[in-house]
């Protein structure tokens, strides 16, 4: 039988399984990458980069999450949310780079 997500997220917090942090991130980071790569368009390195801290985050705080009834919803938000920083990180570099050049 096949653990629900929710299973798996509660096994790594309370006992910090590997092999189920393992799966979750099988089972979900098609889905990760994918809206990564549609918010940082064409970028693959930055949607890597955004994938990673998503779950990355899904580590340090999954013993808040283990009550989900959707995790794919929660990794999604995340992404959106991560993909954002993403962008406004970009942004605030190229406007110093062009400022720095200006001078």
């Amino acid at each position: 039988m096949n653990a629900s997500d929710s299973d798996l997220l509660r096994q790594f917090a309370r006992d910090g399984s590997e092999a189920a942090f393992a799966e979750l991130v099988r089972r979900h980071v098609d889905l990760v990458f994918s809206a990564a790569l549609r918010q940082v368009d064409p970028d693959v390195h930055a949607a890597e980069d955004v994938t990673q801290v998503v779950f990355t985050d899904l580590a340090r705080k999954a013993g808040k999450l283990g009550h989900l009834t959707s995790l794919a919803g929660w990794l999604y938000g995340s992404t959106r949310f991560e993909a954002m920083q993403h962008h406004r990180t970009k942004f605030r570099r190229i406007t110093r780079e062009t400022a720095a050049h200006a001078m």
